[in-house]
């Protein structure tokens, strides 16, 4: 078959790498002048397949005053008039509790730790540089009941076969020296050595090269979506601003660009943007690279080391579409940063950046074939995760277009109608 593939961000281009080793035609569409210049651009680096606990939890609900009235805390929300927001948070309430919580960590889980082992399998069969590293990682808590929650909840990254485990203060500082400056502050941490590091607009480019070198891979970027013309309930072309391109099939993985071109496609989803930011320091001194990636639990920021640079991450406004760099956002990750780095404060300014995650209200993405277009299939609404599920969710829709039975149950990632 002939499949396009919309999005040329990490989710669509694994899409398109994983189809064509299927032994699909591809053509992969973007109205970007390259990969990766979206949301894939500039994340944590994180690998992260076993700590994908939703946003979605019981105690989020009892901090919502100061959430919507603090301008400085690791999460923010903005009230918004607009209709989608009210529709995607009151879903989000109903999913803030711990059955709804724990079924989506471990359909999470499932889905993160098959994306693992495609990414082996990827890093086995390609030569492809995106700053690679098994690092580990390494979560610390200054709260010892925060601690303790995340200790029950290793539990079942556990019982999947995929190794994690409860460290003190002491370990936490052998792991990441760096860390022995706040020592005293921690209450311990989450070690978990299965993890990762990348830096994933680089890993883009990797896979638009791959694709573009395959015999049946076609790249089509400046070209905007625009709709589908939809025939007999199947896509017969995808519509772009430059030329309509005639497909058997369509997997739409372009984020929050999706949701208005599956809403007019009679196939709405409720996804939001959870905006985040980030720092890049270019060659960073050596005491300034973590030996493992490591995560801030407590202000939600993560740190990575991605060769001689250092990304620093986090941060979860939801205050609607609004693209521009919050300046008092960006320097709480410097402070954050000079803090736990000192030998940073002597070095040029980071690269800053902001990016929207296409968030779902429950937390998981929306995997799997259209209700009414046959031929269509959604691969979006990864949220934070998309480094990490893309891989895995590749695979899955890949093998549901083929008719084959996927690792993980696509049942669990069905789409919210919005």
């Amino acid at each position: 078959m002939h499949i396009g593939v919309i999005g040329a961000g990490i989710v669509g281009l694994a899409s398109a790498y994983q189809l064509l080793r299927a032994g699909h035609e591809v053509t992969v569409i973007d109205a970007a002048r390259a990969p990766g210049l979206g949301t894939s651009f500039a994340n944590g680096g994180q690998l992260s397949y076993g700590y994908v606990s939703p946003l979605a939890a019981p105690g989020v609900l009892s901090q919502l005053p100061s959430l919507v009235f603090s301008r400085t805390g690791p999460l923010r929300i903005k009230p918004s008039l607009d209709p989608d927001f009210w529709r995607w948070s009151l879903e989000f309430v109903r999913h803030c509790n711990a059955r709804a919580n724990a079924d989506s960590t471990l359909r999470l889980l499932a889905l993160g730790l098959h994306s693992r082992e495609v990414m082996l399998e990827f890093l086995a069969q390609e030569s492809a540089s995106f700053a690679y590293r098994l690092s580990g990682k390494l979560v610390v808590y200054r709260d010892a009941g925060k601690l303790a929650a995340a200790e029950r909840s290793l539990e079942l990254a556990n019982g999947l076969g995929y190794p994690q485990r409860r460290v003190d203060a002491a370990t936490c500082a052998t792991l990441e020296p760096a860390l022995g400056r706040i020592a005293g502050e921690l209450a311990g941490g989450i070690h978990t050595p299965g993890e990762g590091t990348g830096d994933c607009q680089m890993l883009c480019t990797e896979l638009a090269r791959i694709v573009g070198a395959h015999e049946r891979g076609t790249l089509r970027f400046e070209h905007e979506v625009t709709g589908f013309d939809i025939r007999g309930n199947a896509v017969r072309a995808v519509r772009t601003r430059t030329e309509d391109i005639a497909v058997d099939a369509c997997v739409v993985a372009n984020g929050l660009a999706a949701a208005p071109l599956l809403r007019a496609a009679g196939e709405p989803v409720s996804m939001y943007p959870l905006k985040g930011y980030s720092l890049t320091y270019c060659d960073a001194p050596a005491d300034a690279r973590p030996q493992v990636s490591v995560t801030d639990a407590d202000n939600k920021v993560v740190y990575a080391s991605l060769g001689a640079r250092l990304r620093v991450a986090g941060i979860a406004d939801l205050v609607g579409y609004d693209y521009r760099i919050a300046a008092h956002r960006i320097d709480a990750l410097r402070t954050l940063s000079a803090a736990l780095f000192p030998s940073l404060r002597g070095t040029p300014a980071p690269l800053e950046w902001t990016g929207m995650r296409p968030s779902t209200p429950h937390g998981r993405p929306i995997l799997g074939r259209a209700e009414k277009v046959g031929n269509l299939w959604l691969n979006v609404g990864h949220g934070a995760l998309g480094f990490t599920l893309s891989m895995g969710a590749a695979r899955a829709i890949a093998d549901a277009i083929d008719g084959k039975r996927p690792a993980v149950d696509l049942a669990g990632f069905a789409r919210l109608a919005a």
